[in-house]
């Protein structure tokens, strides 16, 4: 079953660490405050992230490591963190930039419910508009 692990400068194993940054992903950062682990069989298939937070909106990314991609690791980790977003956050607004060219990520995307809002050069900017369902409210 797959599982989401908030992630914490002492729960990052460094080879993931230095995979993810030497890749480029900047938005995974030791310091963000929401990282989570995407782990299968309690082994690291990737990590997803909700950075840039306000109050009611946050950027998504989220990565994969290659021997695990095409396994839908991906939707399923997107789709739990909307909820998060949702119920534990009380989100109102998700944004994700893909570039164009990929099209595994944009049909992780499109699957999980956001909608085209700018299409750039080299990239899409979706966005997924939240019935914030925060407990308490």
């Amino acid at each position: 079953m797959l599982q989401l692990v908030r992630i914490t400068d002492d729960n990052l194993a460094d080879d993931i660490y230095k995979e993810v940054t030497a890749a480029g992903l900047d938005f995974f950062s030791r310091d963000k405050q929401y990282l989570w682990a995407i782990t299968f069989r309690g082994e690291i298939v990737g990590l997803v992230s909700l950075y840039n937070l306000s109050r009611t909106s946050a950027d998504l990314g989220y990565w994969i490591k290659k021997t695990a991609r095409h396994q839908g690791y991906a939707k399923q980790a997107v789709s739990q963190v909307i909820f998060l977003a949702a119920h534990d956050l009380g989100l109102q607004t998700i944004h994700a930039v893909v570039r164009r060219d990929n099209l595994a990520s944009i049909s992780v995307i499109r699957t999980n419910g956001f909608e085209l809002s700018l299409k750039m050069e080299a990239y899409y900017e979706y966005v997924l508009k939240l019935a914030s369902k925060k407990a308490g409210k």
